[in-house]
């Protein structure tokens, strides 16, 4: 039915605007953020913070020079590199560290872990959708906003995702840098000039992003890989000279990444399977975890809330989307390399981290995807009927804005249906509950006290069990293991005699 002839659909369409509705869910993605925010602020080191940390730690403590304290966190990184483990950028983050500064300084890790998230994300999709694809950056705002609410509100562990240091940057961080280091490829390729300054950037995050963890560093050498071949098979010459630097770049931070001495070393206590069952049972997982366990209802909203902002979106596309049936098969083939190197290395996906990584990158391709394949429809339907669209004024057509509508007050609805029953069903709800049942606060104020006595000069000290262990923020604690490598670390940490545990044997 056409806008002119009907006065409420017409309201309608000037109500969900682009601009309106990317707006919208931008704040709904900003209020989402809040209480995972202020429950960073309770947050405390645990684990391995007080390993990694110790040189750097004691440097810091004993000069506050910042310059000789990275120096000391670099020595250290290089140290693990040919003794432990070849990541190379996530040894340097790890041994420089928060935790390295002591005091509150740790709850700065859920800002920086999901702002890095955030940004990364936004300016992949941008350099993505709107250099790419020339989509309304409006529209471009929007679909980035559902990615990365979806993304962020079901992950299968928030607290290794964001709070705990260590796996946070790991995985979370090194995700965002590879999604920085592809946004910027993306934008040489569709400079007009070959501009070095862009050229040279993009070299030295895409060197540091091949160093990171083994399954970020693995599946973008298969897209940089991927994306020479094309280029090359296609003729692409000019584009294929301006990410050709930025290209070898990171494939020199990767080989340096997998030929580390150090995994020789890390490999020799593993358990981890061969490399064709890896890749067989990484398959398996992929179908298992992302579209048995991880496609609720959320993400099915998802999926149906970016169909018809892609097909509004991609109305000025010089790209016909070929083949959407093998893209969609390497969307989940892609997805699948991201499990296959902890099922090398460990046998195992288990790992929170492990899991919410390949989470974030099964939502961005499943995002993708869709868009891809709502494009090849787009197309479809254009070489059929002369015009894909009959709605040329920039806005929605009245079916789509009535859909958007009607689907986000949908989600808004089941959202807040859930909440009663299940109130950890969502990253938000979860904090939210702990921070208005007080179990952040007691967990925060119990570590507190741990700490106050720890710095208090004495040598043998006996702490309290901990009185809450909130969802969100709750990675590890020490046992009463006489043994235990996590009272060692944190006796090394504050140079204590002896660490027991009130409540059990000593």
């Amino acid at each position: 039915m056409k806008r002119q002839d009907d006065s409420f659909f017409n309201k309608i369409s000037r109500i969900i605007t682009p601009r309106n509705l990317a707006l919208f869910l931008l704040a709904l993605y900003i209020i989402a953020l809040i209480p995972l925010l202020v429950i960073g602020h309770y947050n405390f080191p645990s684990a391995d913070d007080y390993s990694e940390a110790l040189e750097a730690h004691r440097a810091w403590v004993s000069n506050h020079s910042l310059f000789g304290t990275l120096w000391v966190a670099l020595v250290r990184a290089i140290g693990d590199y040919f003794h432990w483990m070849g990541y190379f950028t996530c040894n340097i983050l790890m041994a420089f560290s928060p935790t390295v500064f002591g005091g509150r300084v740790y709850i700065i890790t859920s800002y920086l872990m999901i702002g890095m998230l955030s940004l990364s994300t936004a300016y992949f999709l941008n350099a993505l959708f709107v250099r790419a694809f020339k989509m309304d950056r409006w529209i471009s705002l929007s679909i980035t906003m559902l990615t990365l609410l979806t993304t962020v509100e079901c992950l299968p562990s928030t607290v290794e995702a964001f709070y705990w240091y260590l796996g946070a940057v790991n995985y979370t961080f090194i995700h965002g840098i590879c999604l920085f280091y592809f946004g910027m490829m993306i934008r040489c390729a569709f400079d007009e000039k070959k501009r070095m300054g862009r050229i040279i950037g993009a070299s030295i995050l895409g060197f540091f992003a091949g160093g990171g963890n083994q399954m970020s560093a693995l599946n973008a050498a298969i897209i940089v890989v991927g994306a020479l071949v094309l280029l090359k098979i296609f003729k692409k010459k000019d584009e294929l000279d301006k990410i050709r630097i930025p290209s070898i770049a990171y494939l020199v931070g990767f080989v340096l990444n997998i030929c580390s001495p150090g995994n020789l070393v890390r490999a020799e206590g593993a358990s981890g399977m061969n490399p064709v069952k890896a890749v067989l049972v990484s398959l398996y997982e992929c179908l298992d975890r992302c579209i048995d366990s991880w496609t609720t209802w959320p993400v099915l909203l998802m999926i149906v809330l970016i169909v018809p902002l892609f097909y509004k979106g991609l109305e000025n596309a010089d790209f016909k989307f070929p083949c959407p049936f093998i893209v969609a098969i390497g969307g989940f083939c892609l997805t699948a390399a991201m499990v296959t190197p902890p099922l090398f290395a460990l046998g195992n996906m288990e790992a929170g981290r492990i899991r919410s990584l390949t989470f974030m990158m099964y939502i961005l391709l499943l995002c993708l995807v869709t868009g891809y394949v709502t494009g090849w429809v787009r197309t479809k339907l254009k070489a059929s009927s002369g015009s894909a669209d009959d709605d040329k004024d920039g806005l929605f057509t009245p079916a789509a804005s009535i859909l958007i509508a009607g689907v986000l007050a949908f989600g808004l609805f089941c959202a807040v249906l859930t909440y009663m029953p299940e109130p950890y069903f969502c990253s938000t709800a979860a904090a939210f509950t702990d921070l208005r049942n007080g179990s952040a606060k007691a967990y925060s104020d119990a570590l507190s006290e741990r700490a106050a006595l720890y710095e208090s000069g004495q040598k043998d000290i006996t702490v309290e069990p901990l009185p809450t262990e909130p969802l969100v923020l709750y990675f590890s604690d020490i046992t009463y293991e006489e043994e235990d490598w996590q009272r060692q670390s944190i006796c090394r940490f504050y140079d204590l005699s002896s660490l027991t545990k009130s409540g059990g044997d000593k």
